[in-house]
């Protein structure tokens, strides 16, 4: 069904950014604002590599973002559709994001069955039915250790074994 949802909000008439706005965020399982407020400066194409700034996650704390194929696609396309602001994903006025509700409407406009906090919700039964690690789709989804031995013990974010997860995803949703 993601993929479906996927293919459902390309071939619709939403703005350009908006699509790749709502690409980005079911491939990288990040939440919309993470996406929506992403500026240029937190990628880095060459190490496949998307930083979000602790101010802007959940945590409060930066979180890397390995990236897929698709996903630096994704950049490459929202890069040529931008319109020369920081922002990655500028919205109507260009100098400042697209409001909080933009993919909420586009989910809703479509009529797919899912809000766009649910994509995570999906990548996380994929994980569970993958038999991807429970600790690295944790790290995928920025979650935190809740119990505080094992935090003290877990001090690697997984980075290596996330690429290869991400990629897999990318792959799945669309075949």
């Amino acid at each position: 069904e993601v993929e479906a949802a996927l293919e459902a909000a390309r071939s619709s008439t939403a703005q350009p950014r908006v699509k790749l706005l709502f690409e980005l965020v079911v491939l990288t399982a990040c939440r919309s604002g993470e996406a929506r407020l992403s500026r240029w400066s937190e990628f880095d194409v060459k190490e496949r590599l998307w930083t979000i700034p602790g101010e802007r996650t959940k945590t409060g704390r930066p979180h890397r973002v390995p990236l897929s194929s698709r996903a630096l696609a994704v950049l490459k396309e929202a890069k040529a559709a931008g319109r020369g602001t920081g922002l990655v994903f500028p919205g109507i006025r260009g100098d400042r994001p697209f409001s909080d509700k933009v993919l909420s409407r586009l989910v809703r406009k479509l009529e797919i069955n899912a809000v766009p906090h649910g994509f995570r919700s999906s990548f996380r039964d994929w994980c569970s039915e993958t038999g991807v690690a429970r600790e690295v789709a944790e790290a995928c989804l920025a979650h935190v250790v809740k119990n505080s031995v094992e935090a003290a013990y877990a001090r690697s974010d997984l980075l290596d074994r996330r690429r290869k997860v991400m990629e897999d995803w990318a792959r799945y949703i669309a075949s």
